[in-house]
């Protein structure tokens, strides 16, 4: 058991990540956790949240576990949204929290972003405003988050009425690099690439996604892809059938960790561009992987690791 005194000394109490792992392997202590956290971040004093957020400053701890992709996370991220909402408003040093959310908690913020969360929407809109952001495809990536739901396009014009540099950032193109945050779906993705011009879009990372083989629908349409990273997601057979017969340019593939068979790998011969291609941890056979090596003569980087290739 877990007295609730012990759960205030976990809270704001640097510890180890044995000690953390441990605890949240117990379900009532995260039941016990997680009432605690709602109570904390319900609670409108300034004052409580400020010395929360000082003494776990640059440490993985209560508002960490909450956010999406978090190991105690089980309500795709409302109670992690829910404390960002306050914190926002009880939070003096804006900028300094705003950094803290780009460096940590930018992937989290921008999926519920995407879904529609009206405090993450303002959060990014901020981010852009006070210039946190310096990567531009990243403000890229924020803008057609934003864009992609009627509460994020509402404020980000409001913020475009403000700040003309923004849409003077748009006019010169979509971004070359893309990131989706872990537990990103088929939906979000369409949702997304939905939302803006992505026709120089050259490397696209879904790794840790949620994404299927559905989600290749939407990839055909991204004439400039060149390297994919599909690693630990349900991308599947099919998927790889559709990609074979459009993305004639790509290069990189990543399939690592990935449901993927001869019957899916073996449509990939028709890639003449690939130079790169991990099918680490996926059922490839001797059979197949022969078969690639002779008709993909670019191909210099192979990962085979357990396979029955290897």
């Amino acid at each position: 058991t877990f007295p609730i005194r012990n759960i205030f000394v976990f809270i704001i109490s640097p510890i180890s990540l044995c000690l953390l792992s441990r605890a949240l392997a117990h379900a009532k202590f995260t039941k016990e956790l997680k009432y605690v956290i709602q109570r904390f971040a319900e609670d409108p004093r300034q004052e409580v949240h400020s010395c929360l957020l000082s003494v776990r400053s640059g440490k993985d701890g209560w508002f960490q576990l909450y956010s999406p992709g978090g190991v105690a996370c089980d309500d795709d991220g409302e109670l992690f949204a829910s404390m960002v909402h306050i914190l926002m408003g009880s939070c003096y040093k804006t900028k300094k929290f705003l950094l803290s959310l780009a460096e940590n908690k930018l992937g989290p913020c921008m999926l519920l972003a995407l879904r529609g969360n009206q405090t993450m929407v303002e959060i990014l809109c901020l981010m852009l405003e006070y210039n946190i952001i310096e990567n531009k495809d990243t403000q890229l990536q924020i803008i057609s988050t934003l864009e992609s739901t009627q509460v994020g396009l509402r404020m980000y014009e409001q913020l475009c009425d403000r700040q003309r540099e923004l849409k003077e950032l748009q006019r010169k193109g979509g971004p070359t690099r893309l990131t989706l945050p872990s537990k990103s779906t088929d939906a979000d993705l369409a949702r997304l690439l939905s939302s803006g011009s992505f026709g120089n879009l050259e490397n696209l990372s879904l790794a840790f996604t949620n994404v299927t083989s559905a989600c290749a629908e939407q990839l055909i349409k991204l004439p400039s892809l060149k390297q994919l990273n599909l690693w630990s997601t349900q991308f599947g057979d099919s998927g790889l059938r559709l990609l074979s017969e459009h993305l004639a340019c790509l290069q990189v593939l990543n399939l690592c960790e990935t449901p993927v068979t001869d019957a899916g790998l073996l449509a990939l011969s028709s890639m003449k561009s690939l130079c790169s291609l991990n099918m680490n941890s996926t059922k490839l056979t001797s059979d197949t992987y022969e078969d690639l090596k002779a008709k993909l003569p670019n191909l210099k980087d192979v990962d085979v690791r357990y396979t029955e290739a290897w």
